[in-house]
């Protein structure tokens, strides 16, 4: 769908003001100081994720930076041409979620770092805390996450669902518990959060959602005894969710739904470079799984995707992508992305198959690669 709204071409200093009493420093209160960010030069848009509404409309999410994590600003892109040319938009006043800027281990609650829009109005930026606007960037607020952080959001049919962690697993030691997190949805018009009954459990909470239901799973927790669960159930919270065993261990764990019965997930225990990577699906929303592929991943797979054609994109953490146009049988690695800089050095790596031609892969801090023939080759993408 196209964009409703005007493309804004104005700074952040001339647009939102923040919410009274919302400091911008650690949760420590420490003053920041220079924490030296490599490789990263003076003024340059560094994109940190993206979020497509269509083939063509979309959204980047970036940090501008000198050479300290303290003057780490964020600002935000968005296209209407599939990715090839970037206007700027009006960004969240929120600082950078990525680096803990006065070196106190703990990334300001307020931060963000993942950016995504369900429509051309109705957008959030997240991670470790949440903004939203609901008039395509005009404006942002901020919704209190009660000093929770929220680690994942997905959207379908109308619900934006998102889990609230505890303990602050992404950003630094706020506590010293076990992290524990809780599920919660609203109407993605408006701001009425809710928990969802019986979405709760322990370990770093990732989300998947599609055709009105969504999973969760706590990946990596080490007090997770025996296989991980994947809770189930309504993305509008009307009913409560239930819990799928599934085969896979405690350690590196990625799902997607495809469709509300149709699931993909990836696992793979830790601790040997590569690991093996045992990739599953699931025709019945979890309730029985077949393995369909394995593959030799350094440290497993990060994120896993089936386009509409069935062409299968898996990512790992330092062996950047790869695809699959027969079911899993064979894989091809695009030379470009994964012999890069930003894909060898480890990091997050954001990438998304939009549509069967279309897709993007962001390594950590950029830079943005897109393919127009379902992967077949990507182009490098500057943005400024």
């Amino acid at each position: 769908m196209k964009a409703t709204g005007p493309l804004l071409n104005v700074s952040r200093a001339a647009s939102v003001t923040a919410p009274a009493g919302k400091a911008r420093t650690s949760a420590t209160g420490a003053t920041a100081t220079c924490v030296p960010v490599p490789g990263l030069a003076g003024n340059t848009f560094s994109p940190i994720d993206a979020s497509f509404t269509s083939a063509s409309d979309g959204w980047l999410l970036g940090v501008v930076m000198n050479d300290c994590a303290s003057r780490g600003i964020i600002e935000e892109r968005t296209t209407v041409d599939g990715g090839l040319h970037w206007a700027k938009a009006l960004a969240p006043p929120a600082p950078w979620g990525g680096v803990a800027p006065n070196g106190s281990g703990n990334v300001p609650l307020d931060g963000v770092t993942r950016i995504l829009f369900a429509n051309a109005r109705d957008g959030w930026a997240y991670g470790p805390g949440l903004w939203v606007t609901h008039n395509g960037g005009v404006s942002w607020h901020e919704v209190s996450t009660h000093r929770h952080v929220v680690y994942d959001m997905a959207v379908t049919s109308d619900y934006v669902v998102a889990t609230f962690d505890s303990c602050g697993s992404i950003s630094g030691s706020y506590c010293s518990a076990p992290a524990t997190f809780t599920v919660e949805t609203t109407p993605v018009h408006h701001d009425a959060w809710r928990p969802t009954p019986g979405a709760a459990g322990e370990g770093a909470p990732a989300l998947t959602a599609a055709g009105g239901t969504a999973y969760a799973y706590g990946a990596g927790a080490p007090s997770f005894p025996g296989k991980l669960t994947l809770l189930v159930g309504p993305a509008n919270g009307s009913s409560r969710w239930h819990s799928q065993a599934t085969p896979c261990p405690e350690g590196a764990i990625t799902a997607s739904a495809a469709s509300a019965s149709h699931l993909l997930l990836a696992c793979a225990l830790l601790g040997a470079h590569p690991t093996t990577t045992h990739l599953y699906r699931s025709a019945d929303g979890g309730a029985r799984w077949k393995q369909f592929a394995t593959r030799p991943m350094f440290d497993g797979a990060r994120i896993i995707e089936q386009s509409g054609n069935g062409t299968l994109l898996v990512g790992g953490i330092y062996n950047g992508i790869e695809l699959s146009y027969d079911g899993g049988r064979t894989w091809a690695q695009p030379a470009n992305i994964d012999d890069s800089n930003s894909i060898q050095g480890g990091g997050y790596l954001a990438a998304a198959l939009v549509t069967n031609h279309d897709g993007y892969v962001i390594g950590d801090l950029g830079p943005l690669w897109i393919t127009r023939n379902g992967g077949k080759s990507w182009r490098q993408i500057s943005v400024h």
